[in-house]
């Protein structure tokens, strides 16, 4: 078991903290689509928001939100009007609209492929991103209640379900770990750790990252177990806590966020002590993260939005390096419903806060439900104007490479110092670093890893330290 207590936990150093996650791996499922986060195409696929800050009116009440296609699309799911609208972040704009079997149904969405489940029918659909058009029809790969469901938005699948076995208050849960091609479950699988879920009466919640390596498995309620699955190549490594409220895992891997701040794959504590808790919702970018304070509201219960901001912190560092103003959510809620997770315990702050700094874009619900509002951000101008001292990668890194072939990474660095020095602090037999700007690696024929673990260290004036570390998957020809 790996039951933590909060109290006690210390901030490990740097390196052993880098240690671990090297260790831990990222490894998707083999032979059941899982994949790697494809990084590099994530980046390339985005486009820079050069317009105004808009406000999109909506044709109905927004019931969920979900990522797909690696963050290009927004899947906005219109319960009531049984609809399902795409919002496609390069064009700014809603690019289509589905219809929907029912009010009830979850959605999760991976790189190519959406899935649509209705519990009440048992019928669960595959639907293309690219031609948007439904490719298969299955019954449910289980007999109860869907409880949840959750993707990684840049995989192949697999997904996880959760159901409740009856429909009875107290009825036990289960996870299913599902096949995207064949929506059957993923035979053969070993679980390192007993599963512990709540029972039916439980508001239940799945999160993944991008590529589908992790899945956090929680309810709203702070005194229930929480659970987080790291696929591990036909394993399944469980780690389970107390108290965490959520698990919310960041795009690459790396880390998680829970009501604490940043935890590692093994939930440990590794973010920086600051003695409160907060919301924490992870960007589409793995170097920064959002904490969100619990904010002042006026006497009518409503917050103003002039002192709603989020603090955005860079990931490895945990250095505070900017404010960003957030659009009034319209929060109205009497005391007894403060904590957000039970005023909209499926629709949370995590999915009305989605910001994209590929895009210079962010994207804000309010709890209206009623609309999308889309703000520039130009993080590297304000840090700029603002005088902060900043250090930071912005390029994401490759995910995989192939024996025989050259791997080539351009390195791109923010810093508000012109001089900064880049060295490889750890990389396979061959692998160079060019002008500080290029990694580059011939990758051998014969080379015998699958993987291999690459950390870039960028050091600037002012004791300033910034860390990429990644994961390379070996691939034969």
């Amino acid at each position: 078991m790996n039951d933590r207590k909060i109290s006690g936990m210390r901030l490990p150093v740097i390196f052993l903290t880098l240690t671990i996650m090297i260790l831990s791996g990222s490894s998707a499922v083999p032979g059941v689509k899982g994949e790697a986060w494809a990084a590099e195409d994530a980046v390339s696929q985005f486009q820079k928001y050069t317009g105004q800050p808009q406000e999109l009116k909506l044709p109905a009440k927004v019931s969920d939100v979900v990522l797909a296609g690696g963050g290009r699309y927004l899947l906005i799911q219109m319960g009531a009007a049984k609809q399902l609208a795409v919002f496609d972040v390069n064009q700014a704009k809603i690019i289509k609209t589905l219809p929907l079997l029912s009010d009830k149904v979850k959605i999760a969405a991976g790189a190519e492929k959406f899935i649509v489940i209705d519990s009440d029918q048992h019928i669960i659909e595959r639907w293309s991103l690219t031609t948007f058009e439904r490719e298969k029809v299955s019954q449910t790969p289980f007999s109860g209640i869907l409880k949840a469901v959750g993707m990684g938005y840049a995989s192949q699948g697999p997904f996880v379900v959760r159901f409740a076995e009856e429909e009875d208050y107290d009825a036990k849960t289960g996870c299913l770990l599902v096949d995207l091609e064949t929506l059957a479950p993923v035979p053969n699988l070993t679980f390192r750790q007993r599963m512990g879920f709540p029972r039916n009466r439980e508001t239940m919640r799945i999160r993944a990252s991008a590529g589908g390596e992790l899945f956090g498995i929680s309810t709203v309620r702070r005194d229930r177990e929480s659970h987080l699955w790291v696929l591990d190549g036909k394993k399944v490594n469980n780690y389970r806590s107390y108290n965490l409220e959520f698990i919310r895992p960041l795009p690459d891997a790396s880390y998680v966020l829970t009501r604490y701040g940043l935890f590692t794959r093994e939930l440990f504590y590794r973010g920086n002590e600051r003695g409160k808790e907060a919301q924490y919702v992870a960007t589409l970018h793995p170097a920064f993260y959002l904490e969100v304070p619990y904010f002042s509201r006026d006497k009518t219960g409503t917050s103003s939005g002039s002192d709603y901001f989020g603090i955005l912190y860079l990931t490895e560092t945990g250095q505070r390096i900017a404010n960003l103003p957030l659009s009034p959510l319209n929060l109205e809620q009497d005391e007894s419903k403060y904590g957000e997770p039970e005023f909209a315990p499926e629709f949370s702050l995590d999915k009305r806060l989605i910001y994209i700094p590929q895009a210079d874009l962010l994207l804000t619900f309010p709890y209206t439900n009623d609309r999308m509002l889309m703000t520039p951000i130009q993080l590297q101008a304000e840090l700029k104007k603002r005088g902060t001292d900043y250090l930071f990668i912005s390029s994401l890194p490759p995910s995989h490479c192939q024996k025989g072939k050259t791997l080539e990474y351009s390195l791109q660095v923010e810093s508000s110092s012109s001089q900064f020095e880049v060295e490889l602090s750890a990389a396979p037999e061959g692998m160079k670093l060019i002008d500080s700007k290029k990694l580059r690696w011939e990758v051998p024929e014969s080379f015998d890893d699958d993987e291999v673990f690459v950390v870039i260290t960028v050091k600037a004036k002012g004791d300033q330290t910034e860390f990429q570390t990644f994961r390379l998957e070996v691939q034969d020809r």
